[in-house]
């Protein structure tokens, strides 16, 4: 029993034109007690049904919404783990460039530890946009 309201606005700036759009949705369950009124005078048993379907599609709401609660969730603690093997990996890099300027190679421990923070600063940047 949703109504929908649109509204569209255009607006003049420096650059040209904008459009904004507006919707609004009154999503209510039930249809307003006038409606209901006039149903109940057809046929008396339509309250009754009417306020099942609201019930059911209200524990269909909520569901979903527990759902979505649950995969956000998931979604972060993969996303926590994302993170934390690009630290490890960013140290790990770190350590090995270490190991090479130690053992006399500052060329290819440089290149090395340089390429490989380019490469996990890269990756954050990535995380960080999705």
């Amino acid at each position: 029993m949703s109504k929908k309201q649109q509204q569209t606005k255009s607006i003049a700036n420096r650059s040209g034109v904008a459009i904004e759009q507006q919707t609004i949705v009154d999503d209510n369950l039930l249809p307003p007690a006038d409606e209901l009124e006039k149903l109940n005078q057809i046929d008396t048993s339509i309250i009754p049904w009417i306020m099942q379907r609201t019930e059911k599609e209200q524990d269909a709401r909520l569901h979903f919404n527990r759902e979505n609660i649950r995969l956000a969730h998931r979604n972060m603690g993969i996303a926590q783990a994302s993170l934390w093997l690009a630290f490890t990996l960013a140290i790990t890099v770190l350590a090995f460039s270490c190991v090479f300027i130690w053992l006399g190679k500052e060329i290819a421990g440089t290149i090395f530890g340089s390429i490989g923070i380019i490469i996990v600063i890269q990756s954050f940047l990535r995380f960080g946009k999705k």
